[in-house]
């Protein structure tokens, strides 16, 4: 009967080790060696993530504003089938001379900046000045219309 006791005692002291083992491994913590290689890691999972999404920023915006710049440039063309004549300025798309709205509002692009508009008798044209915001140099955003 003691054998019996003693089998227990041991079973009872294995049973008891075997649930204390992963709180005593928890303790343990992470070494500060282990926690900057994991700074180390994220830091450059972000700088690559980051580069890639304001890559596609930006061509989301440079879209966006071509799209914005036909969109007035489709109510420059109405004006001019209906007065026969172009604009004198975007606003005129929003209060036409009847009263009539080509337009709602005139849109900024998405760098904050107003569209810009010159017209001369045959051809007229509207453009964004681009991400640096100059205008007349290689980034512009432009259409032209002509008759």
């Amino acid at each position: 009967m003691q054998e019996n006791s003693t089998k227990l005692k041991t079973f009872s002291q294995r049973w008891k080790a075997l649930w204390r083992a992963p709180l005593a491994a928890s303790r343990k913590g992470m070494t500060l060696i282990e926690i900057m290689i994991v700074v180390t890691i994220m830091a450059a999972i972000m700088g690559v993530v980051g580069w890639f999404v304001i890559g596609q920023s930006t061509k989301a915006d440079i879209e966006l504003t071509k799209t914005q710049v036909r969109k007035v440039k489709t109510a420059v063309e109405a004006y001019r089938l209906y007065y026969k004549k172009y604009p004198d300025k975007l606003e005129d798309l929003i209060s036409t001379p009847d009263g009539n709205k080509l337009m709602d509002e005139i849109p900024k692009d998405p760098w904050g900046n107003d569209y810009i508009y010159e017209k001369s008798s045959k051809s007229a044209k509207v453009f964004s000045a681009g991400p640096d915001g100059s205008p007349n140099n290689d980034d512009d955003i432009v259409e032209t219309i002509s008759e």
